[in-house]
């Protein structure tokens, strides 16, 4: 069950020891308050239905919809009592895609459901959430998200935030970089591509004049047609024929009928 709900033992024991005491009106809970705090984590994390919830916790549907509707409340007030706002510290912000039936504001995403998208701003030391925002189709991607929204504006202030890949661009975040290190030789650019007497109009004659003396040399007639295609002409024909006949046999073809009709 903690791996259902991303817990880990002693972030749900800071969870309990943070949590306010309940007020003990009417009938005791069944469940002890560790396994509602798992099961509304679960519930959030993999957006599971209240049927698929109450057959995986061995608990009844009508327990798992009381469970969600007191505890949620509690949890969501409990994260937004203090904000951390220290700029010392490193943000994170990602997005992430909740299945929701709303098709008016969803779209078919990814995760090949009717999703909207979430723009969620975090701490990187304890992953305590600073921000989020949410309420945009699905299928577009988390740049056009992020502008525009009120995490954008935390995060140029802030000046420490983290972001994946899909964010390039945007100045106010610290996007991972290609190691060339670890690029293969193949990969990397060459002295000659970047230096600066090169031009793009001298690597097209390189590769053209390669072309032609591939064309010269190759017995096939697919490297002097990929040639000539260019618009160039070959000083010197191919070793063999279009038609893949040897100029050698076209020559001695006369010489043996005069040597037949001799004969």
């Amino acid at each position: 069950m903690l791996v259902r709900a991303a817990l880990t033992r002693p972030r749900l024991a800071a969870v309990i020891h943070r949590l306010p005491p309940e007020r003990r009106r009417g009938r005791p809970w069944s469940c002890s308050l560790a396994r509602r705090i798992l099961v509304v984590c679960a519930a959030l994390r993999t957006n599971l239905t209240i049927r698929e919830l109450a057959a995986s916790f061995a608990i009844s549907k009508s327990a798992v919809h009381r469970i969600l509707s007191t505890m949620t409340p509690r949890l969501t007030a409990l994260g937004a009592q203090r904000r951390p706002d220290d700029r010392r510290e490193s943000w994170v912000v990602d997005g992430t895609l909740i299945p929701t039936r709303d098709h008016r504001r969803a779209a078919r995403s990814k995760n090949y459901r009717w999703s909207c998208n979430a723009q969620i701003l975090i701490r990187r030391r304890d992953l305590r959430i600073v921000a989020t925002t949410a309420g945009g189709p699905g299928n577009r991607n988390d740049p056009v998200h992020y502008r525009g929204s009120s995490i954008e504006a935390r995060c140029r202030q802030h000046g420490r935030v983290l972001a994946d890949g899909g964010y390039r661009g945007i100045p106010e975040l610290v996007t991972p970089m290609a190691d060339v290190s670890r690029q293969p030789d193949s990969a990397r650019p060459s002295l000659a591509s970047t230096s600066s007497t090169s031009s793009p109009r001298r690597a097209r004659d390189r590769s053209a004049q390669e072309l032609a003396d591939l064309a010269r040399s190759s017995p096939s007639w697919r490297a002097s047609r990929r040639y000539s295609s260019g618009g160039h002409l070959l000083t010197q024909p191919p070793t063999r024929r279009i038609t893949g006949q040897p100029l050698a046999l076209r020559a001695l073809v006369p010489v043996l009928v005069t040597a037949r009709l001799g004969a």
